[in-house]
C-alpha cells in the first residue's frame, strides 16, 4: 500500500501533465498549424520558335561559288573614220542585222578621187622619165666604150636614171595610199552581227578616228565574275556553269531561263581593293535571246559528297574554330565545329566534327542564350 507522500507527488504530476497539454492545446487553436518550407523555384526555360532552330541533316552536298555579274558580247567592233570627209549617206540603224563587209555609210568621195587621179599622172610622168634616163644611160654607156665621154659623165647619167627609179617607187607608193583613202570613204562591217551603236548623221564632217558604229556579235557572249582568292584554286578552265539572265526568255516563253556556261579564263592577279580575281565564262547564245549588258547569276560546282552532315551557314557563331550552340538534353551546349564543303546557293555547309545528324542547332542572329541555359522549343501557335 503506497504511502500518503508518494500518492500526493504522482497528482502533483498527473496535474502538470494536463496543463501541458491544456497550453499546447491552446497554442495551435491560436496560431494554426505549422507552414511547411517554401520549395526552391524552378529553373527558367528559354523557349525558341521553330524558326531559330536548325537540325543538321545528313544529305548529299556541293560546294558551289555563287557568281554574280554581266553578261557582255565576247565579239565587239568599234568603226572609227580613218579618213577626212563629209558623210554622203548612213545605211543601217541601231538593232539592224548586217552581214560582214556589209556597207554602213559612204563619204564623199570626189576629194579623195581627184587625189587618185593626179597620183595616177604622177606615176605616169615618173615612168616616162625612167625611160627616158634608161635610155640616155645606155647611149652614154656606149660613147663611154669609145672614149666619147668621161667617166664621170657617165656617172652623172647612172645617178640620174638610180634617181629615177626610186622617184618611180615613191609615185607607186602615193597613187597606193591615195587609193586607199578612196576604198576606205565607203565604211563597211567587219564583221556579222548586229548594229549597236550609230554616232554619226548624213552631212555631218568627220575627222580621222571619229567614232562612226559599234558593231556587236551575239552568237557567244561572255560572263565576267569575281571569285574569292581563297576561292581561285578550285576554279579550272573548262568547268561548266549554271547561270540565269534575267529577263532572258526561255524556248517556252518563261522568264530567267537557265543558261549553260564554261570557263574560258581566269585572271592572273586580284584587284588590290576588293581581293577577287575576275573569271571569265562564255555564254554560247545560238537563238539570239541573251543582249549585252544582262544582268546574270549562277553557280559553280567545285566539289561534291554522297552523305555529309549539314546546317545553315546561319547556324554558325564566331570564333576561330567556328562555333555551334546545340540543344542537348534540354540545355545550350556552345561547341567547335569543323566545316567542310561549302554550299553558297543552298546556304549550307558541311560539318566534319562537332555536331551529329538529328541535333538540334540554335541560329547564330538568336542573342542571349548562354551555355548551360536551359531551352526547348515553343509549341505551335493554334
Amino acid at each position: 500500500m503506497a504511502s500518503p507522500a508518494l500518492l500526493r507527488r504522482r497528482s502533483l504530476l498527473a496535474v502538470l501533465a494536463v496543463l501541458v497539454v491544456a497550453a499546447g492545446v491552446a497554442t495551435w487553436l491560436l496560431v494554426g498549424p505549422t507552414a511547411p518550407p517554401p520549395a526552391a523555384p524552378a529553373a527558367a526555360i528559354l523557349e525558341l520558335a521553330a524558326a531559330d532552330l536548325a537540325v543538321a541533316r545528313d544529305e548529299p552536298v556541293a560546294a558551289t561559288l555563287a557568281l554574280a555579274g554581266l553578261l557582255q558580247p565576247l565579239a565587239e567592233s568599234v568603226l572609227t573614220a580613218e579618213v577626212e570627209g563629209r558623210i554622203d549617206a548612213v545605211l543601217v540603224r541601231p538593232g539592224e542585222a548586217v552581214k560582214a563587209g556589209q556597207v554602213l555609210a559612204r563619204m564623199d568621195s570626189r576629194d579623195l578621187a581627184a587625189q587618185v587621179a593626179e597620183q595616177r599622172a604622177n606615176l605616169a610622168a615618173s615612168r616616162a622619165q625612167l625611160e627616158l634616163a634608161e635610155k640616155t644611160q645606155r647611149r652614154n654607156e656606149g660613147l663611154r666604150e669609145r672614149n666619147f665621154i668621161s667617166a664621170s659623165g657617165l656617172d652623172t647619167s647612172r645617178s640620174t636614171l638610180d634617181a629615177n627609179r626610186e622617184a618611180l617607187r615613191a609615185r607607186e607608193a602615193q597613187l597606193a595610199l591615195a587609193s586607199q583613202a578612196l576604198t576606205k570613204a565607203v565604211i563597211r562591217s567587219p564583221q556579222a552581227g548586229i548594229v549597236a551603236e550609230r554616232a554619226v548623221q548624213p552631212g555631218q564632217h568627220v575627222a580621222p578616228n571619229t567614232r562612226l558604229f559599234s558593231i556587236v556579235d551575239l552568237t557567244e557572249l561572255e560572263f565576267v565574275a569575281s571569285v574569292p582568292v581563297g576561292e581561285v584554286g578550285a576554279v579550272r578552265v573548262g568547268q561548266q556553269v549554271d547561270l540565269v539572265a534575267e529577263g532572258a526568255k526561255g524556248v517556252d516563253g518563261g522568264d530567267d531561263a537557265p543558261l549553260a556556261g564554261r570557263v574560258e579564263r581566269i585572271a592572273p592577279t586580284a584587284d588590290a581593293a576588293t581581293r577577287m580575281i575576275p573569271i571569265y565564262i562564255r555564254v554560247a547564245n545560238p537563238d539570239g535571246r541573251l543582249r549585252g549588258g544582262m544582268a546574270a547569276h549562277g553557280q559553280l560546282q567545285v566539289g561534291a559528297t554522297a552523305h555529309a552532315v549539314t546546317l545553315p551557314r546561319e547556324a554558325l557563331r564566331g570564333g576561330d574554330p567556328p562555333t555551334v550552340l546545340v540543344i542537348a538534353q534540354g540545355r545550350a551546349e556552345l561547341r567547335p565545329v569543323r566545316l567542310g564543303l561549302n554550299d553558297e546557293m543552298g546556304g549550307r555547309v558541311e560539318i566534319k566534327s562537332g555536331v551529329k545528324a538529328g541535333e538540334t542547332a540554335i541560329l547564330a542572329r538568336v542573342g542571349g542564350v548562354a551555355a548551360g541555359q536551359a531551352v526547348a522549343e515553343a509549341p505551335p501557335v493554334r
